[in-house]
């Protein structure tokens, strides 16, 4: 009886290597279409680098990790996902302590953002909605102090651009030097 259990837990081990083996194939070709072939990562080194966060906890290695280089490339990246069964994960500088960038399935894709780094210097923009709404005063209904940012950001980037404005860009991280903007949003930190 044992000596069956472990045969059978020995072929369920190497079917696994089989199935992988096609579902990275099949990703390859899909992922593929909407970013460059280095930016779809299986190898070693990109799936233990992206297994955890600072939190240092460790579940799952992802099966892929995606470094896109523009924004543009996203929408069709997730929706391969999405074919594809895999759990999807933004990343940005791994510096957060909530395990938002943590895999927890071994079918996941980390979405690395560090390359998404435009930032802009701080705009006043009439924001959508706020011109029309008579509930606001006039003082709200202003043009607004505006930083347009990538998720891939450093915070403090965005910080020194909203202080050479004249503003304080009051998100302070204790990581304000490695978090990221979209980290920040995410994870509603500092």
């Amino acid at each position: 009886l044992l000596l069956d259990a472990a045969q059978r837990a020995v072929e369920t081990f190497s079917a696994n290597f089989v199935r992988n083996a096609k579902l990275r194939d099949r990703a390859r070709k899909l992922l593929g279409k909407h970013t460059r072939e280095d930016a779809v990562r299986f190898d070693a080194f990109s799936r233990v680098s992206h297994v955890t966060d600072a939190t240092d906890w460790r579940v799952e290695y992802p099966f892929v990790v995606l470094c896109p280089d523009s924004e543009d490339e996203i929408p069709g990246l997730v929706r391969a996902c999405i074919e594809l069964g895999l759990s999807i994960i933004p990343r940005g500088g791994g510096t957060g302590y909530t395990g938002g960038a943590i895999p927890l399935t071994p079918l996941s894709a980390v979405f690395n953002t560090e390359k998404l780094e435009l930032v802009s210097e701080v705009e006043h923009v009439a924001l959508p909605g706020l011109a029309e709404n008579p509930g606001l005063s006039e003082n709200n209904r202003r043009l607004i102090p505006t930083v347009y940012s990538e998720a891939g950001v450093v915070t403090k980037r965005v910080a020194e651009a909203a202080e050479r404005a004249g503003f304080v860009f009051a998100v302070d991280p204790t990581s304000i030097d490695a978090s990221c903007v979209g980290g920040n949003v995410a994870m509603n930190a500092g």
